[in-house]
């Protein structure tokens, strides 16, 4: 191997990821992972679901549910600019071991391949195998044994952050195409955390212009929703949304743009902005003992059991 192959860079998109002339990428946060278990700090257990060839999931469950007990199903999406983390990382599992204790919930935390060795849109199939599979589940059946006996298909949830928060709109755009909700499966509410969307935001644009080889501009709509207000006004079918923004994170304005794009589409839902002060890019991961993150989790748990 030419060693200066291996040690140019050609692509540099830090703090995110390295291209080497060889093609090796690297990336720069790394992804600390965490087993599936069972949590004795808040007494939820996890296990791990292989969904399709590229797809999987890691399933929670809070401990001591009587036989008959029915709990909404809360579907998460990592962010990470659809390049970074997984569903397995150690932030990740336990916020979500957090949210489903706080909130008492059936979770599914839904892993995705990553860009760029797996290009845009191969996140977004990846996702929809995912949340199809939970809203398989109906009265008492599907393929997975916990939600099925437990989980309350009229009330599931969406939320994501960051990336996760644009994929968390797009999973809802594309179950309301595909005629996937109805009554007895629906999404009630969905939740993006400091969503990740085209706004001017030029070196995030160049990030997703490179991750989907140039072939997902900023018009496109799964980027861009707002761009489409009568589109977005019949694909977000559900009752409630809440886009949560922070004052000191760069993409407060696209989530305010998202908010205020949604209310003034003619979307005939409650539609809410949860704005934070100064705890930055998704700070309810990083440091999760914090005041403000525990604030911050109790208000999601506090959407997801509102009647």
């Amino acid at each position: 191997m030419d060693s200066q192959n291996s040690t140019e860079v050609v692509h540099d998109f830090s703090p995110r990821f390295l291209i080497y002339k060889d093609g090796r990428v690297e990336r720069l946060r790394k992804d600390v992972i965490a087993p599936a278990s069972h949590d004795p700090s808040t007494g939820v257990h996890s296990k791990d679901v292989k969904i399709s060839e590229s797809a999987s999931a890691r399933v929670y469950l809070p401990d001591n549910i009587s036989e008959n007990t029915k709990l909404p199903v809360f579907i998460y999406y990592h962010g990470g600019a659809f390049c970074q983390f997984s569903a397995f990382n150690t932030r990740y599992h336990k916020y979500l071991n957090s949210i489903v204790s706080e909130a008492n919930v059936i979770a599914v935390s839904v892993n995705y391949r990553l860009a760029p060795e797996y290009p845009i849109p191969a996140c977004y199939e990846d996702t929809w195998d995912v949340t199809k599979w939970v809203l398989s589940h109906s009265a008492g059946t599907g393929p997975d044994p916990w939600i099925a006996q437990w989980g309350d298909m009229s009330r599931v949830f969406l939320a994501g952050d960051s990336a996760g928060g644009n994929m968390s709109h797009n999973m809802l755009a594309q179950a309301a195409r595909e005629g996937l909700l109805n009554q007895k499966t629906k999404i009630e509410g969905v939740i993006l955390v400091h969503p990740f969307f085209s706004q001017g935001q030029l070196d995030l644009d160049e990030i997703v212009d490179f991750l989907s080889e140039r072939k997902m501009g900023v018009m496109d709509p799964r980027f861009n929703p707002i761009a489409y207000p009568e589109q977005m006004k019949k694909e977000v079918a559900c009752d409630r949304v809440m886009v949560c923004v922070d004052k000191e994170d760069e993409l407060r304005e696209v989530g305010i743009a998202y908010y205020e794009a949604l209310k003034g589409s003619g979307y005939e839902g409650k539609v809410e902005l949860l704005e934070t002060c100064g705890g930055g890019h998704v700070f309810h991961l990083k440091n999760q003992e914090h005041e403000k993150s525990c604030e911050f989790l109790k208000l999601m748990a506090s959407f997801i059991n509102q009647s």
